[in-house]
């Protein structure tokens, strides 16, 4: 079928758009249980930290387990009630459905995709289903272990469950994308595939300020996910989410793409601030804690996005959620495989939003960022930015905000040079800076 791919082959990078806003609850990630502090208060950072939008705090979760993986002391229990549903959709009667596989099975461990399902006729009838009986081979449960001395007995080490999310198998040779959050500083990641097999696995690479990772179990002929390529993905699709949400196996909801473009502030306790998240799909299909890394996939089984998010008074779904877009993931996998890592740009300022009382105080009419710092040694500093200027343009689009300068900088790679345009004591004025690279 036209506009798709096998996982693991090269992508374009996605475009960048404008963010969403507002004040009241809280972007939560779908994280595994790990005790952490909220974090504190944070200035706003054109490479990484975006200025706050309302209160954001990590996620109040359960981390959750099979009791049969673990010894019978020390066991946990999953808080709160455990809902699950297999949802299915019958959206009409007309037409007829088909599962048809991409690319052959090939013995030993070759190429195999998942299969895509192709609607034919005028209309559709239980694709939910179709769908879910395509991917869920493709999604599995990663559970976080650790490992620790047995309080009854020093000298023996017992391993404890101590949450789950869930993953995307990336390639039929064992490589695995799931969110960051989900396995970072794991003391021992182990996978469940949707067969009930459970599989060691090792971390690869992790990318804090994209939130992704991608993990790798010794196994090969494994059902890679089919990655859409286009056409772009429209506001009212059908969209399935399929993961591990509290722990419950290969669960499956569905929804509609509720919008596109989002940019979210989510919290990034291990380094005390926040991280934005750009271009994010936002989803009403239901999401939950253990769904993070799980599959966003479209009408014919395709990937569209990786669950990472939700927007939630509660802590759990609202049917606000989002997931960071396919095309965007795949090229940060593909860089964590080949060679550990994501290299990001650095412009070295800290900054905040000109806010009608900061235009006020500084005298100007305009929307941009205003520079609060200049990292010494960096392309910022070399071209002369002061503090106080304000960017209002980025290769000549208009930067409204922190957030948005965040945003456009991501497109560009370390040592590129960008234009930006600045008002400086009421004069506009247009800067060459040569990009640095992020430290790691």
């Amino acid at each position: 079928m036209d506009g798709e791919r096998p996982a693991g082959q090269d992508a374009p990078s996605p475009g960048l758009a404008t963010p969403s806003g507002g004040d009241g609850p809280r972007v939560e990630r779908l994280a595994p249980s790990r005790p952490q502090p909220p974090p504190p208060s944070w200035d706003a950072d054109a490479d990484g930290p975006g200025s706050p939008r309302g209160s954001v705090r990590p996620p109040d979760t359960t981390g959750t387990h099979d009791p049969a993986e673990l010894p019978a002391r020390g066991r946990r229990g999953v808080a709160g009630s455990l809902v699950a549903a297999l949802v299915g959709a019958a959206l009409g009667t007309a037409g007829t459905l088909a599962v048809v596989r991409t690319s052959p099975s090939f013995q030993g461990g070759g190429n195999v995709s998942a299969p895509v399902v192709e609607v034919t006729g005028s209309g559709t009838a239980n694709v939910v289903q179709a769908v879910a009986e395509a991917v869920t081979p493709s999604v599995v449960r990663i559970d976080i272990v650790e490992r620790r001395r047995d309080p009854a007995n020093p000298t023996d080490v017992v391993e404890e469950a101590v949450g789950n999310g869930s993953g995307v198998i990336y390639r039929s040779d064992g490589y695995i994308l799931t969110n960051n959050h989900v396995v970072a500083d794991a003391d021992r990641v182990r996978v469940r595939l949707a067969t009930g097999e459970r599989l060691d696995a090792q971390v690869v690479g992790t990318d804090p300020l994209s939130d992704l990772a991608v993990i790798k179990v010794e196994r090969t002929g494994l059902p890679a996910i089919v990655v859409r390529m286009d056409p772009p993905v429209a506001v009212g699709e059908i969209a399935v989410a399929i993961g591990s949400p509290f722990g419950l196996d290969t669960t499956v909801t569905a929804g509609v793409v509720s919008a596109t473009n989002r940019n979210i502030d989510v919290p990034d306790a291990a380094n005390q601030q926040t991280l934005v998240i750009p271009n994010v799909f936002q989803t009403d299909a239901a999401i939950n804690p253990g769904n993070s890394g799980g599959a966003l996939v479209d009408g014919n089984g395709r990937l569209i996005g990786i669950n990472t998010a939700i927007f939630s008074a509660s802590g759990g779904s609202e049917g606000v959620g989002f997931a960071i877009p396919a095309l965007q993931a795949v090229d940060v996998a593909d860089e964590l495989i080949d060679q550990g890592f994501v290299r990001h740009a650095l412009l070295g300022i800290t900054g905040f939003d000109l806010t009608a009382a900061a235009a006020e105080q500084l005298g100007v009419d305009a929307e941009g960022a205003v520079v609060d710092t200049v990292q010494p040694g960096t392309g910022a500093d070399a071209a002369g930015l002061r503090s106080d200027d304000i960017v209002i343009a980025l290769e000549g689009k208009p930067v409204r905000s922190m957030t948005e300068l965040v945003v456009a900088l991501r497109q560009f790679d370390p040592g590129d040079t960008v234009g930006l345009t600045v008002l400086r004591d009421g004069e506009r004025l247009e800067v060459s800076v040569e990009l640095g690279e992020r430290p790691r």
